[in-house]
């Protein structure tokens, strides 16, 4: 029997490839988004318009289409707009998690549930000093999840990915760089010009992410959290250094700063991996694909 998924935030960059990886392999897909234009994924997609933060219009929906899986991706994932606006943060993470969980829990809906968490919220323990309203929000929404499968035993996961990095529209930094690249070709400049280039970031492939998603799904533990990263720390001036090879295109980097002081957040992969999951995309493989998205805009 055709298995059900639901997926919020299905415009988004992750959202996008979450959509394309389920409808490929077979899944019945209904996308949330606030945006109607995801014509182009595939005429067995269905999609509906919805604010997530109206608590009657989540419930209704969950009633109506009882789907067997639930992939909340959906959110502000801004910091600095969480300081401009953070009230909108608030509902947009916070609110709408809220609204899932007890929408399951009333209509005793059987549906695993991975909410997307965020490699910058805090600990628990800080929730009074947090990073940032976003870290803020991020934090809260992932207690929301677990504290309903701890309260109702609501089927619930948490999935914490590192930075991501792949084709597509994103505000990650790999992409950033491949835009400034990509004017530099144009203007015949070959300047580039960067803070730190000895900062170091996990990245993650958005691909290898969905298809992390899938395994926590399909095998996941109801009331875990599980990390999803590369278990590779690569520095900025690598990623310049991989596009410059990708882009065909030389440019010189220059560092308008010394470097930082930096603190490396602790993750690892290894509860997901022992699921049977494994990155599989190279950072070179990823570059090139973020490259070529950024060249053919």
């Amino acid at each position: 029997m055709e298995k059900r998924i639901l997926i919020t935030g299905a415009s988004g960059f992750t959202g996008r490839h979450t959509v394309r990886h389920f409808l490929k392999k077979g899944y019945a897909v209904d996308a949330v988004t606030r945006q109607t234009k995801l014509d182009d994924i595939g005429e067995k997609l269905t999609i509906h318009t919805l604010d997530l933060t109206e608590k009657t219009a989540v419930h209704a929906l969950l009633e109506n289409i009882r789907p067997d899986y639930i992939l909340h991706l959906a959110g502000e994932n801004s910091v600095s707009a969480s300081w401009e606006t953070p009230l909108k943060s608030w509902q947009a993470n916070v609110e709408s998690t809220l609204h899932i969980v007890e929408s399951i829990r009333t209509i005793e809906l059987p549906a695993r549930l991975v909410v997307a968490g965020s490699v910058l919220q805090d600990e628990i323990a800080s929730l009074a000093t947090p990073t940032h309203p976003y870290s803020l929000t991020k934090t809260l929404q992932t207690t929301v999840g677990l504290a309903w499968h701890n309260l109702f035993g609501t089927d619930v996961m948490i999935a914490k990915p590192s930075n991501l990095i792949g084709p597509g529209k994103s505000n990650g930094v790999c992409t950033v760089f491949a835009e400034q690249v990509r004017q530099l070709k144009e203007t015949g400049k070959t300047e580039f010009y960067v803070g730190d280039v000895t900062v170091t970031r996990d990245f993650i492939d958005v691909r290898d992410l969905v298809e992390a998603y899938e395994v926590l799904l399909l095998h996941g533990q109801a009331g875990e959290t599980y990390e999803i990263t590369s278990g590779r720390w690569v520095s900025l001036g690598e990623i310049l250094s991989v596009l410059r090879q990708v882009s065909n295109y030389k440019f010189s980097i220059h560092a308008k700063t010394e470097a930082a002081i930096e603190a490396k957040l602790s993750m690892t992969a290894e509860k997901i991996r022992a699921l049977g999951w494994e990155p599989t995309r190279t950072l070179s493989a990823s570059l090139k694909d973020v490259w070529e998205y950024a060249a053919n805009r």
